[in-house]
């Protein structure tokens, strides 16, 4: 947790100054008071504990961005949950196959890990990525068994880079199948195939 200290004629321009220092908005610090003086005011200005400052943070780029969010916040061994909802803009900030929502995730941790860099943040809307990863674990599972029965290759719809990293390491619990991608960019198929190192 960054902190700094900063002083000025007044408790307003001290306030002021230090959140010059830290580049924050006032919203996302506590300060103590240390000493008041005639126009000599000093005080100690800390960022928020992280589960506060996240959710001052993701408010801010929400409403600024003209979402009206419910902010839901939890916390366990892998980090800090977050998840969004909104009245009726759900779908746009998901985005075309989670890419707005994957954008919101990168801009609220590279913000966060300024003053907590070792925080983990996973980052949701309406429990999408929740679901999605589920669907795809469950899907990638069936395509596996029935490419073990078969003996035969099959193909997958296309997926993102994270949404292939999910189906990889689904398929590192089954043993006889293997991933392999042909084609590039939007033309790119994943493909399940029997592994033959296994026979």
């Amino acid at each position: 947790m960054k902190l700094a200290e900063a002083s000025g004629k007044t408790l307003e321009e001290a306030i002021e100054n230090g959140l010059k220092a830290l580049r924050v908005r006032q919203e996302e610090i506590e300060y103590e008071l240390i000493s008041e003086e005639t126009e000599d005011v000093k005080i100690k200005m800390e960022v928020k504990e992280p589960r506060q400052h996240l959710l001052e943070l993701t408010k801010f780029i929400l409403e600024s961005c003209g979402f009206k969010p419910n902010i839901n916040i939890t916390k366990d061994e892998k980090g800090f949950y977050l998840n969004i909802k909104t009245r009726h803009a759900d779908a746009i900030l998901i985005g075309k196959k989670g890419e707005t929502l994957w954008a919101l995730q990168y801009i609220i941790t590279r913000l966060m890990k300024r003053f907590h860099p070792n925080l983990k943040i996973l980052v949701d809307v309406s429990g999408y990525r929740m679901r999605r990863t589920n669907f795809l674990k469950k899907k990638a599972e069936a395509i596996a068994r029935i490419v073990l029965q078969t003996g035969r290759e099959m193909a997958l719809d296309p997926l993102t880079k994270r949404e292939q990293q999910i189906v990889e390491a689904k398929l590192s619990e089954i043993k006889g199948v293997k991933l392999y991608s042909i084609g590039k960019g939007a033309s790119k198929n994943v493909i399940i195939a029997p592994n033959d190192e296994s026979k």
